[in-house]
């Protein structure tokens, strides 16, 4: 069976090196599998009475769009829920509540619709050299699978569904001597959503490390022209804080890898699989993209694990939707599974590929 010509990070492997990988992985699958079930679980909210931060979201649309200012209705709306409103980061960037108060939710839908069909044609056709028909079929689905979670009227009103979108085509668009486009989806991104900012830096210090110094450039001025923005939107965010406004208690939990498994399958179609082995399939897809020995997989990769890392060691169970980050992606990994196992299988057996 054809599984694919992408090259894999085990070809030409020692022996020893590949039995260690393989003990490594089996442990963590058993792992994975064995403690899911009883980690921290994502928290949408603790009761039917509580409002939830998509009621928020609207509350503060709906008012907006009435004519009131942003910050002043931000801040009344995040007191009325009980809601933190220090440091200045619990306030949201505006550019999404503006846009979604101006412009008919249809159309914000259509949109959304839209910029998730780009997504899936620019990973088509990133794909397509490297994938078999059959298996670029598959791993389209799996791309679905990750992607239809963040189109629809509910979801799209959270900012981390359209910074998903954004970052997914920025890796997707971006090769080398050609960055423009990603930096634009980049840009796009961190004007909705600041916590786009770690794979924008990892962008820019891939492109320093590969040394492309036009690209890193891009990265370097986008960078500085958000860090101005967030400084205008702290600004803004301090007029009308109160002293005796309440802070936020952190963002510091430690609830663990074995959560941000969960918050990442949740978010995806691998929710409707056992807790158990919905993580170990995140674990797999994470495993498949670290494989790949390219530069689009390698910022995958790191998409999965940065964003993972803020989950595991920042998030509280009630962020579990920090996740959505990553959907587009998270289960795309699983397609390149199949042959970067058989390659490192081959190379714990000792057998030399020709050529390597």
């Amino acid at each position: 069976m054809d599984l694919g010509s992408f090259p894999t990070r085990y070809r030409g492997l020692q022996r020893v090196p590949a039995v260690l990988l393989l003990v490594c992985l089996a442990a963590a699958i058993l792992v994975a599998a064995w403690l899911a079930p009883s980690s921290p679980q994502p928290k949408i909210r603790a009761s039917e009475a509580e409002q939830s931060d998509l009621q928020l979201y609207r509350d503060i649309i709906a008012r907006v769009g009435d004519g009131e200012a942003y910050y002043p209705v931000a801040a009344d709306e995040l007191r009325k829920g009980g809601y933190p409103l220090k440091p200045f980061a619990t306030f949201r960037l505006p550019t999404l509540t503006l846009v979604y108060a101006h412009v008919p939710a249809i159309v914000m839908l259509i949109v959304q619709g839209l910029l998730a069909l780009a997504v899936l044609l620019v990973w088509w056709r990133r794909l397509q050299p490297h994938l078999p028909l059959p298996m670029l079929g598959l791993a389209l689905v799996l791309l679905v699978g990750g992607t239809a979670a963040l189109v629809q009227p509910v979801t799209g009103l959270f900012h981390e569904s359209w910074t998903a979108l954004l970052m997914a085509l920025m890796v997707g668009v971006r090769r080398p001597g050609h960055a423009a486009a990603a930096i634009v989806a980049g840009g796009l991104a961190l004007t909705i959503r600041e916590t786009a900012l770690p794979m924008i830096l990892a962008m820019g210090g891939l492109a320093t490390v590969e040394r492309r110094w036009r690209e890193t450039i891009g990265w370097g001025a986008l960078v500085a022209l958000f860090a101005a923005a967030l400084l205008l939107h702290a600004g803004m965010v301090a007029a009308v804080v109160r002293p005796d406004d309440p802070a936020s208690p952190g963002w510091n939990a430690l609830l663990g890898i074995r959560f941000a498994l969960n918050a990442f399958a949740m978010v995806s179609s691998a929710t409707v699989l056992p807790a158990s082995l919905a993580g170990v399939v995140i674990l797999l897809s994470l495993f498949g993209w670290a494989s790949v020995r390219t530069g689009w997989a390698l910022r995958v990769s790191l998409l999965l694990i940065g964003y993972g890392t803020m989950l595991a060691v920042f998030a509280r169970a009630d962020t579990f939707y920090w996740a959505l980050l990553v959907a587009p992606l998270s289960l795309v990994g699983l397609i390149f599974v199949p042959r970067a196992l058989a390659e490192l299988v081959r190379a714990a057996r000792g057998v030399r590929d020709e050529g390597a």
